[in-house]
């Protein structure tokens, strides 16, 4: 019996292992300060054959997730399927792990480009739906970063007759992104971000603190965007700004 026992139970332990290295292998890769669009692809790779072999872990949907979310950022191909694939692993995790703040961030987000891409933004339950999820979200980590700098663009940008749905106003967006900077100071992308709302109401000294942070970042939390985005962006606006 002992012996039955054990052989029953050897291979999920194989396949338990197998996954984790592959998890592993594809954080390595995701992670890397210079990962290229091949190098997060093929990470994405590993996550499906990972997820496959766990198909109950929502940890490895959501990363899954969040790394389709990447590759879509970066690519000049087909950024609707990484998109889609993307919230098709969010809404797995989601399911799996309903107090899963990041899950439910990542799916807000997918969704929200897709809706972009598909120009479906007029419809009337996206924007409603993306500030549930974002909500959700807040509620199990109330400093999660990307959610709040989520959901103050989502405030500030949303076209005034859909803002109506919502249940926050434009003048919280200002509020979540600082929340989002207090909670990643080097949250480039938010103070980019946060920059651009205080240019829009001509708040030039406020800007440019936001756009001098941006330059002067020793540890981005993305690299690759603040290098090749958020700071060539930054310079560029600090450029305009008229002269205190």
């Amino acid at each position: 019996m002992v012996a039955l026992a054990v052989g029953v139970a050897w291979p999920a332990s194989a396949v338990t292992g197998k996954a984790r290295e592959l998890v592993v292998h594809a954080d390595q890769l995701q992670a890397a300060p210079n990962a290229s669009d091949e190098s997060v692809q093929r990470a994405i790779a590993l996550y499906e054959e990972a997820a496959r072999l766990e198909p109950n872990s929502a940890e490895i949907q959501v990363k899954l997730a969040d790394a389709a979310l990447t590759v879509a950022a970066w690519t000049s191909g087909d950024r609707l399927r990484w998109y889609q694939l993307g919230k098709t692993a969010a809404e797995r995790a989601v399911a799996l792990d309903q107090n899963d703040a990041e899950a439910l961030f990542l799916l807000a987000a997918n969704r929200g480009q897709i809706a972009s891409l598909q120009k479906d933004l007029g419809g009337l339950l996206v924007p409603q739906e993306l500030e549930r999820l974002l909500s959700r979200a807040l509620a199990v980590n109330p400093r999660h970063a990307r959610a709040l700098h989520m959901m103050g663009l989502l405030l500030e940008r949303m076209p005034a007759p859909l803002r109506l749905l919502l249940k926050g106003s434009a003048s919280d967006a200002e509020k979540y992104l600082l929340a989002a900077i207090d909670a990643d100071p080097n949250f480039s992308e938010a103070r980019l971000d946060l920059a651009k709302y205080y240019v829009s109401r001509r708040q030039t000294s406020q800007a440019r603190a936001q756009l001098e942070a941006v330059l002067q970042m020793k540890s981005p939390t993305r690299p690759r965007a603040w290098r090749e985005k958020h700071r060539p962006a930054a310079e560029a606006l600090l450029k305009e700004l008229p002269a205190e």
